[in-house]
């Protein structure tokens, strides 16, 4: 299992220097817009997955689908450093960027083979230090942009990684092929009914989940309602779409971790109660560490009461401006102290 008891961001966007010391099985993050929130997800996200650099260009950390040379530049600067304890050991995670080439114009990469790609111009090159040495691996790990190519290496883990999964706030109602496999894999073991169970939560009439096919040979996640009437699940709702993602993800992560933005966002707060006291029992049957941020006091609330008997396995952390400093610090509240959070004036709104 990955689990992370401690966490540091010392580069990374604008929340340079921010300190988790205590994490635990559920986090929920908090503060006012702008504070960092999204940013310590993918800081996360980033920190268990460094033994792929690629992760470096994907949209959920660089907010865009546009193409980019030096994606740590979009990071932090000229370096980036992310540091933490886990399963009981303490590791660090720096990352930098080489411009070794110009090129006179962009290159026309768009849809070239593997083996032409060998022959484009490289114009830039990531490195990546693991516990401060330079990472050793497999030479040829090639991603393509408009001003050429950007080289890094693909360092060997030395143990397989579990599955880690970030949820943004910005989701499609349509069903994804990436969700319609992770359904697959839950109904191959032996969960249909689990994930049945949750959309009943929210939509009592759903008797059961298939996966169909249109006209046009799309797949998409279909409800089996009490009439017998078969509704694909983007027709019942967004906050049923958002409900399945959850639980998908959920168990997509097991024995990782699950890092989510806004929570809440698409829950009626009549629900979150129910939708608390089932992630805890998947988080522990699915052995899953979960990292949320809210902007929600009824979402504080519920997890508080659904972890009312362990509440060592809560933490709420609260982030702020330092005035003095101008850095992001971080409050926590845990165990005996999480009663005293909810009459706190915590800002989330």
């Amino acid at each position: 299992m990955t689990f992370l008891s401690s966490f540091q961001t010392v580069h990374y966007r604008g929340i340079d220097g921010l300190s988790l010391p205590a994490l635990t099985r559920a986090n929920l993050v908090t503060g006012v817009n702008g504070v960092g929130k999204t940013a310590l997800l993918e800081a996360m996200w980033l920190f268990i997955g460094r033994h792929n650099p690629a992760l470096l260009w994907s949209a959920n950390v660089q907010r865009s689908n546009k193409p980019v040379l030096n994606p740590v530049a979009r990071l932090s600067h000229d370096r980036l450093e992310l540091h933490g304890v886990e399963n009981g050991s303490h590791h660090e995670l720096r990352t930098t960027f080489d411009k070794v080439a110009d090129i006179a114009r962009p290159a026309n990469i768009d849809g070239a083979s593997e083996a032409n790609l060998m022959q484009l111009p490289i114009t830039g090159r990531i490195d990546t230090y693991l516990d401060r040495k330079l990472a050793e691996g497999k030479i040829g790990g090639l991603q393509r942009t408009p001003w050429g190519i950007v080289q890094h290496q693909i360092p060997k883990p030395r143990t397989p990684r579990p599955g880690t999964v970030i949820e943004g706030t910005k989701f499609q109602i349509e069903t994804s092929q990436e969700y319609l496999q992770r359904y697959s894999d839950m109904v191959r073991e032996g969960h249909k009914e689990d994930f049945t169970n949750a959309i009943n939560m929210m939509l009592p009439k759903v008797r059961g989940m298939e996966i169909l096919t249109d006209g046009m040979g799309n797949s998409y996640l279909s409800a089996l309602t009490s009439n017998g009437v078969q509704l694909p699940l983007s027709d019942l709702g967004g906050g049923i779409v958002r409900l399945s993602r959850l639980l998908l993800s959920c168990f997509a992560s097991r024995d990782g971790m699950l890092l989510v933005d806004e929570i809440e966002n698409g829950m009626h707060h009549s629900m979150l109660d129910d939708i608390w006291t089932f992630a805890r029992r998947w988080m522990h049957e699915w052995n899953v560490q979960l990292v949320a941020t809210t902007h929600s006091d009824e979402c504080i609330n519920a997890a508080i009461t659904a972890f009312a008997d362990a509440p060592a396995d809560l933490s709420i952390h609260n982030l702020f401006v330092n005035e003095e400093t101008g850095k992001v610090g971080a409050a926590t509240f845990s165990g005996g102290s999480l009663a005293g959070a909810r009459d706190l004036n915590l800002e989330v709104r």
